[in-house]
């Protein structure tokens, strides 16, 4: 089989960021599928241009087996060039996809939102191409930004977007969904719910297994060796909802005057500055900030903290449900997970035995006091996570369900006798 991936932002192990398509690609390499991700060069993250083009509009790399088609596009400090960043990589995909790869058969072209302009991009070449066509709708447009009051539900911008949204969903051979009550959303669409495929953000747990150490790592820890390490990792923006963590930090230290507990948030975003200064307002002693670290350094970062943390915010937009890569992070590092939230909000994870959930930071700093102090207590949390997302969240499980997914679409059965990779 061949496959094509129109991803905006896929990254490799190498860069910060995210890795689900390389993760998945990996996988269905191994099963003897050819995998090409198209994506755009420019880091959001770094706000800088990843490779030298000279006069080329892309570049060709593999990694793995799996090949990355690097799109030159418009780079971008601000809102409105950004989206002219958006238009740039759809039109650039679209055009390298059609003329200077149109002649190899493709078999599935998968076009996933970071922006819907990606996934029109995808359509369209899968009609030229005579090719099956996968929506991946990641983040729910424009439902995310009118659930987070960035949009209004009746403005124009809004219904050019549900349109679209519902445009993609009619074109789609198959809707892929990240959340795991997404399913609902789609269907309350109009959507038959066959049509709809649940494959949640992953880990490969081999990762963690495999440790290499990173002089960069080192180098974060090295005035906070000997403590009991609460670690935040990924973006530092608005969805984030990281300043509870402040306060959580606040509250710790009356508890914890020795000072053996501190905070680490690594990771780079748009509020990060505030962050900065908010926990230097509250001179606090607990807490520090790191840049971001390519993704295969994260285990051996994860391996060098006592515990994790992740705030959710309580929006309506989380009755779907989420998927976060940094909670499979942390289950695959066995790091018991403190999680501020109403535990209404996150689900399954409430009962989580890994994961503490409070909206009550005076909650959680007692129960992260008390963890510090008990071993046997940090062992059987550690145990937990790892089984939960071995069995649940795998890119290895996840991976042949995908696969299984193609095969029944495409010649209406699949070999269930197939062991995954």
């Amino acid at each position: 089989m061949n496959i094509w991936i129109f991803n905006h932002y896929a990254r490799t192990p190498k860069q910060s960021g995210g890795t689900r398509h390389f993760e998945l690609a990996s996988y269905l390499v191994k099963k003897g599928c050819s995998v090409t991700i198209f994506a755009s060069s420019f880091s959001h993250n770094k706000k800088e241009e990843m490779i030298t083009y000279n006069s080329q509009r892309y570049q060709v790399e593999y990694i793995d087996g799996v090949k990355f088609v690097w799109l030159k596009t418009i780079p971008y400090k601000n809102s409105l060039k950004r989206i002219m960043n958006f238009i740039s990589y759809s039109v650039n995909a679209y055009k390298v996809a059609m003329k200077d790869f149109k002649d190899e058969k493709v078999d599935l072209i998968i076009g996933s939102t970071v922006h819907p302009l990606a996934a029109l991009a995808a359509y369209f070449v899968s009609k030229k191409l005579n090719a099956k066509f996968y929506f991946e709708e990641r983040d729910l447009w424009p439902q995310t930004f009118i659930d987070f009051g960035k949009l209004k539900e009746k403005s124009l911008l809004s219904r050019v977007l549900f349109k679209v949204e519902n445009f993609l969903y009619q074109k789609a051979d198959k809707i892929i969904v990240l959340f795991n009550k997404a399913t609902d959303y789609v269907v309350s669409k109009g959507v038959e719910r066959d049509k709809v495929i649940y494959l949640p953000n992953g880990v490969n747990t081999g990762n963690h297994l495999d440790i290499k150490p990173s002089p960069e790592v080192d180098k974060i820890f090295r005035e906070i060796n000997n403590r009991f390490i609460v670690i935040y990792t990924g973006s530092h923006g608005i969805a984030n909802h990281l300043k509870p963590i402040l306060d959580l930090a606040k509250t710790t230290s009356k508890l914890d005057p020795s000072g053996k507990i501190h905070f680490l948030l690594v990771g780079n975003g748009p509020v990060k500055k505030d962050l900065i200064k908010g926990a230097s307002d509250l001179n606090l002693k607990n807490i520090s900030f790191a840049d971001p670290v390519k993704k295969s350094d994260i285990p051996y970062l994860l391996s060098k903290a006592d515990a994790s943390y992740i705030s959710i915010m309580d929006s309506p937009l989380y009755k779907w449900g989420f998927s976060m890569n940094k909670l499979y992070d942390y289950m695959a590092a066995g790091l018991p997970i403190f999680m501020y939230s109403n535990p209404a909000i996150v689900g399954e994870y409430s009962n989580l035995k890994g994961a503490i959930v409070s909206n009550d930071n005076v909650e959680l700093a007692e129960q992260i006091v008390r963890l510090s102090n008990d071993s046997q207590m940090i062992e059987q949390m550690n145990r937990s996570l790892k089984v939960h997302v071995e069995e649940n969240y795998s890119w290895n499980k996840l991976g042949q369900r995908f696969y299984n997914e193609f095969q029944l679409d495409k010649w209406g059965k699949y070999d269930s006798n197939k062991k995954t990779v």
